[in-house]
């Protein structure tokens, strides 16, 4: 029986399933700035509804690989926020687009990627008490 039980490890992996987001690298690479911090997550908020709105209509328009262009420009913000589901749906999208598979999918993918945003924009928001 290991250390924290199995028991333990239900709870362990429940808070790990609930992390939206993880800032360990923003905060190293900022030495904890809570202002730059405050910024970068102000800055992702203000940027994602504009990169949804184009993948939406580029998915619309079957533009797969101007999809696939937009998603890979979304992918550096994701990655430094820590935001690993979310950048795995990007980059799903931009590897489908590129290699022209499961196109079918790309509609239901960019509707997930919005969902996942507008979660981590009210996660965002109310964490870091953002202005609305």
């Amino acid at each position: 029986m290991s250390i924290i039980g199995s028991v333990g490890w239900l709870y362990l992996l429940r808070w790990i399933m609930e992390q939206k987001y993880d800032l360990s690298l923003l905060k190293r690479l900022s030495n904890n700035d809570e202002a730059f911090i405050v910024d970068m997550l102000n800055t992702f908020r203000r940027t994602a509804g504009p990169i949804i709105e184009r993948m939406e209509r580029l998915v619309a328009e079957k533009k797969y690989e101007a999809l696939g262009r937009e998603a890979h420009k979304f992918i550096p913000g994701v990655s430094f926020l820590g935001i690993k589901y979310l950048e795995s749906d990007l980059l799903k999208i931009e590897e489908n687009a590129k290699t022209g598979t499961d196109l079918e999918e790309m509609e239901g993918l960019v509707s997930q990627v919005k969902a996942k945003v507008k979660e981590l924009v009210d996660a965002f928001e109310h964490d870091f008490k953002l202005n609305q």
